[in-house]
């Protein structure tokens, strides 16, 4: 970087020049192009292209657009803008080989926004590091099973932005040998499929997951979701003609899918599921997820993890905790082939639990917290080495009954309490010295390696609980642990 001492920091990047930002001791570049604008007629449906150059120096002082997706805001509809894929870059105005953190944000694969407040990286950088936050394609253009059309192209930007950093990074006072990615939810699963894929070796040399889910389809399930979204779309499942629908009604077409996959009974064991996943299709993803792992992973170290109460988020909100029937935790417990001491085991969450506190800690268990300790394990049995952490910090947002929901961690890890973003799961201030913790071991892992805990072996599975006093712990939950003992995930 040059002018670091200005307002307006220059680096220089394989494309050209760019102007940045500078708060204090940190620069920062946001909406600088890694691969370029896949949405056009020439680019629609294909692996990720270089950007394009330019010349003088371009203004990477503000934050781009989110890639197309379903908007957040009451009617729906289209957010975010046909752009160039992007990245967003943090660094130490001092930076000199200083070790990278790579974020791929989550969104079940529909959303994604490298943007979010409280993705801003001032606080890893200020602690030495370089934070890299990153856009990628999702929904029908990113992992629709498109005949013509490579499977998994999320994924693959992901990669282009990961070989991206590699050729560039320098240029921000970064190591491309000390990489780190990291990510949560759908970013977190997408750590570890990176992990395991052929094409990303070499490209990182450490691993942070919070919250991977384990969702994949075979390309027999893959194609049954796009036929049907074809047939919602009026056209096949076929490049030339998916292309020809604007994106606004493909977004539209988004939409009705994930409210189409809702209906189980339609859709039987992909039934309830985001429409557009991750799929093993034999050339991006060889071999499933696991299997995957096992063979191409190596020893990388591992941070990984999840919170206590992952599935709140999605109940409490919108109020559906309070009308679940008995009937709907019977079904999921024979769904998941628990054992009959589950609603005893499940009763236990919370004083008084009801219907609806027992299915959010049985849908916690069964979409985030087992996959995650299956991933641990795995990770363990080849040797690796692996930290394993719960966040168990009971969130006073929402009345109270947030609790330690999906996402509740994010801000914590990267010491932005203060976001906007952050307010509603927050429930007021006062929690900046859990922060502090957490932050403290990520910033740990990320410079050495090491998160500064025993690390996690399957004898005592020692876990660091992220609280209001965190300490470690051995075993945590072991009783839900046990339920599923006999669940199978690939």
């Amino acid at each position: 970087m040059k002018n670091t001492d200005s307002a307006s920091p220059i680096a220089t990047v394989a494309q050209g020049q760019l102007r940045g930002a500078r708060a204090g001791s940190v620069a920062s570049f946001k909406r600088v192009p890694y691969a370029a604008n896949p949405f056009t007629a020439a680019n629609r449906f294909q692996a990720p292209k270089p950007a394009a150059a330019w010349s003088g120096e371009r203004d990477a002082s503000a934050y781009g657009p989110m890639p197309p997706q379903p908007s957040r805001a009451p009617g729906g509809g289209m957010a975010g803008e046909a752009d160039d894929l992007t990245l967003n870059i943090w660094a130490p105005t001092n930076a000199k080989n200083a070790p990278v953190m790579v974020w791929f944000p989550g969104g079940a694969f529909y959303r994604v926004d490298a943007a979010e407040g409280w993705y801003d990286g001032s606080g890893f950088a200020a602690q030495g590091i370089v934070v890299i936050t990153v856009n990628y394609r999702v929904g029908i253009d990113g992992f629709m099973a498109i005949d013509g059309a490579p499977s998994n192209r999320g994924l693959l930007d992901q990669v282009a932005a990961l070989q991206w950093i590699q050729r560039n990074i320098a240029a921000f006072g970064g190591n491309p040998k000390d990489v780190t990615i990291a990510g949560q939810s759908a970013g977190a699963q997408s750590v570890m499929l990176l992990m395991g894929m052929p094409m990303a070796q070499g490209l990182f040399q450490k691993a942070i997951a919070q919250s991977p889910p384990q969702n994949n389809f075979s390309t027999a399930e893959a194609a049954r979701v796009a036929k049907a979204t074809g047939e919602m779309l009026g056209v096949a499942p076929m490049a030339q003609a998916m292309a020809a629908v604007s994106l606004p009604d493909m977004i539209t077409g988004t939409e009705k899918m994930i409210g189409d996959l809702r209906d189980r009974a339609k859709w039987g064991p992909i039934g309830g599921q985001p429409p557009f996943l991750p799929v093993v299709d034999g050339t991006v993803l060889t071999e499933t997820p696991y299997a995957a792992l096992q063979k191409n992973a190596g020893k990388l170290p591992l941070l990984i993890g999840c919170t206590d109460e992952e599935a709140r988020l999605y109940l409490v909100p919108g109020g559906t905790i309070d009308k679940i029937p008995p009937p709907a935790f019977d079904g999921a417990v024979r769904g998941n082939r628990l054992p009959a001491n589950a609603a005893e085991v499940y009763a236990k969450v919370r004083d008084k639990a009801s219907p609806g506190d027992m299915l959010a800690a049985l849908e916690s268990d069964g979409t985030f917290r087992i996959p995650t300790l299956r991933y641990a394990e795995q990770r363990v049995a080849a040797g690796a080495p692996v930290w394993f952490y719960n966040f168990a910090w009971s969130s006073p947002g929402f009345g109270g009954r947030l609790g330690a929901g999906h996402v509740v961690d994010v801000p914590f890890a990267f010491n932005t309490l203060a976001t906007k973003q952050a307010a509603p799961f927050l429930g007021g201030p006062g929690h900046q010295p859990l922060a502090d913790a957490m932050h403290g071991r990520w910033t740990r892992f990320i410079k050495t390696g090491d998160a500064g805990w025993p690390r996690y072996e399957t004898a005592t599975r020692p876990t660091m609980r992220f609280d209001t006093t965190s300490a470690v712990v051995n075993d945590p939950l072991a009783e839900r642990r046990q339920l599923w003992s006999g669940a199978k995930f690939n």
